[in-house]
């Protein structure tokens, strides 16, 4: 973990990340094609493609997800602070991915897990509260033991994979709350009690790494 620890000569010093601006390039234009290509060819004459607050929701979680994944913040948090680190976890894994599917409209996300088809069996089984919260929690701590944390410092292309794992991850987990299809969410007590156990089993982890010697 020395290397971890070891401060940036300049932290503020600016860096390009392509990947990272690629990826945003690809959900604007992915949402772009969504409302203006396909929205008028499957949505019925006279029914919204899409409404304020799902484009509003949208617009806000692609600028979280560019401002926590690009410089400075990327910047800092792997070379300078580790608490932007974790901030910036919170941000890709707590905040965004909840943003995206509440702006995706259900016939969207119909189309895109072929409703009735396999898609959707395997989304339902990997989107279970069970299946998506071991996923989710067994994969953050996996990516915060000392290992993998290195490994992640070391090479570029393994870290945007495990950010990009965690992402993937957090939106299964979240859609038993804020899935676009209504027979995918759980009833409002069961995402209570699934919303408390997600804040409680990080604790885990979360105590290892702070009682741990020599980090």
């Amino acid at each position: 973990m020395t290397k971890l620890l070891a401060v940036s000569p300049d932290p503020w010093r600016w860096q390009a990340h392509p990947e990272v601006w690629f990826l945003v390039a690809a959900v604007i234009a992915f949402g772009w094609w969504a409302i203006r290509v396909i929205g008028p060819r499957v949505v019925p004459a006279g029914e919204p493609i899409t409404t304020s607050f799902q484009r509003r929701v949208f617009s806000v979680a692609t600028v979280l997800l560019l401002v926590s994944a690009d410089w400075p913040v990327h910047d800092i948090a792997e070379e300078h602070l580790y608490a932007v680190h974790m901030v910036q976890h919170l941000v890709i894994t707590f905040i965004v991915p909840p943003l995206f599917l509440l702006a995706t409209p259900a016939w969207l996300a119909r189309l895109l897990i072929l409703d009735e088809g396999r898609g959707s069996r395997i989304l339902r089984r990997m989107a279970h509260p069970v299946v998506a919260g071991v996923l989710f929690n067994g994969l953050t701590a996996l990516t915060h033991w000392s290992g993998v944390v290195q490994w992640s410092f070391d090479s570029g292309a393994f870290h945007y994979g495990v950010h990009l794992a965690l992402f993937l991850s957090a939106l299964l987990m979240w859609v038993p709350v804020a899935a676009p299809l209504p027979e995918l969410r759980i009833s409002v007590p069961g995402q209570m009690i699934y919303l408390f156990l997600m804040s409680v089993i990080p604790t885990i982890p979360a105590a290892w790494l702070t009682f741990a010697e020599g980090t």
